[in-house]
């Protein structure tokens, strides 16, 4: 699990950068916007890569779940996991939905977070999803305290007809990953 907390830490760690707008600017101002840029995707990658290693050499180990919750809490945490595709979407084809809710990709993580806390007690599990969720409440509350890029006053033209384009396509990917998406990228099937 060595790696995997690895991984979270450099993963986590540099998306805590942005938070800190006086810092990530004498960074940029040091260095400049596109090798600020590659370098952090650099580490992103880096810290990805660690924490998908990690993860699943975890998943090999016996460890003892730290809590079991009974088996329809599974249909719960699909359910949850039905807006996270639609909040994916919605933050790349601006209309109301990302207007309300301020920035959808963080919300997304909460959930999708949240809804994999509910049905994985294991220790590796508890640690990549709870690392999540916390970065993503970070994340929310630095973006209100900074007033970075406020959806709220933003016009979005054909508002409508984005936000249903966002609910089908979410729809529709959320249909692949329960149907074997997941199973392809994870391992694991949702529907057993």
């Amino acid at each position: 699990m060595t790696l995997l907390l690895l991984g979270l830490f450099i993963f986590l760690g540099i998306h805590f950068l942005p938070s800190f707008p006086g810092l990530r600017d004498s960074v940029v101002q040091r260095i400049g916007l596109n090798p600020y840029r590659v370098f952090y995707s650099l580490i992103v990658l880096t810290g990805l890569f660690f924490m998908i290693y990690g993860f699943a050499l975890a998943r090999q180990e016996d460890w003892y779940p730290l809590y079991i919750t009974p088996f329809w809490m599974r249909h719960l945490a699909m359910t949850l996991l039905l807006p996270v595709f639609i909040l994916v979407f919605a933050k790349f084809i601006r209309g109301n939905i990302a207007k309300w809710t301020k920035d959808p990709v963080i919300l997304a993580v909460k959930i999708w977070a949240i809804s994999h806390l509910l049905v994985n007690g294991e220790p590796y599990s508890v640690a990549l999803f709870g690392g999540f969720l916390v970065w993503a409440i970070w994340a929310r509350i630095s973006l209100k305290k900074f007033n970075r890029k406020n959806t709220e006053t933003e016009e979005f033209p054909h508002a409508l007809r984005n936000d249903i384009i966002s609910v089908v396509l979410g729809v529709l990917l959320y249909g692949l990953f329960v149907w074997k998406v997941h199973t392809l990228l994870i391992g694991m099937p949702i529907l057993t």
